[in-house]
């Protein structure tokens, strides 16, 4: 018999949950963070909006695995491309989370977990980027260069990825990030975001029960 999987799952808004919030079968508050319970064929998630920035995110990814989600957390939601070819549209898998503006370099870089990540490449095809997670928005052209200057590669800009993966390592428990690009690297920041975010907000949760059936068919039987 196949062993369900458990996943806890961090969106910082209610659009960023996609499908899987009219999907909850039942809805509970643990510590005043409300949890979506939603039943996929050989997985459970546990959904919930935690609210904006890396407070609000560990907050929510610590409540998620001490309920329970043993098989992995994961961070969705939509991010600022810091590259020119992460046009808004853009699915961007996370390879390792950063605390950008955190001073202190111990321990402020986080690598999602490989099996997870992997899985979720096969399931749905993206780019793979470093998430470079900030309190503030990165919105202004002066910003994004900065940022982009450190770091090779594709990578984008956040304000939740590192602080689920921070608590994830912490717990002991597996995690991976995807999210959808709404704001491409020009000075054009907050207009892009407005304009995509209502069709890219929820793409990535919608994904989570493709990872299931991959992680599914990946399974020894």
């Amino acid at each position: 018999m196949a062993v369900e999987l458990r996943f806890g799952l961090v969106a910082a808004l209610a659009e960023e949950l996609g499908s899987l919030r009219e999907r909850a079968a039942r809805t509970r508050v643990v510590g005043g963070l409300e949890l979506f319970e939603v039943a996929l064929e050989g997985a459970s998630v546990l959904a919930a909006t935690s609210g904006i920035g890396k407070v609000a995110a560990a907050r929510a990814a610590t409540v998620l695995a001490r309920e329970g989600a043993a098989d992995g957390l994961l961070g969705v939601g939509t991010c600022g491309g810091l590259r020119k070819h992460l046009v808004p549209g853009t699915l961007v898998h996370c390879s390792t989370a950063v605390q950008t503006d955190l001073a202190v370099r111990a321990g402020r870089e986080v690598e999602s977990d490989r099996r997870l990540r992997d899985a979720w490449q096969a399931a749905v095809p993206g780019e793979l980027g470093w998430f470079l997670t900030a309190d503030r928005p990165v919105l202004s052209l002066w910003r994004r260069l900065r940022l982009a200057r450190a770091f090779a590669g594709s990578c984008v800009a956040d304000m939740e990825t590192a602080a689920v993966a921070a608590v994830a390592r912490a717990s002991g428990v597996p995690w991976a990030g995807l999210r959808a690009v709404t704001d491409p690297a020009t000075g054009l920041g907050a207009v892009s975001f407005k304009l995509h975010f209502p069709s890219q907000a929820g793409r990535a949760a919608d994904t989570v029960p493709d990872l299931v059936r991959q992680l599914q068919r990946a399974s020894p039987k």
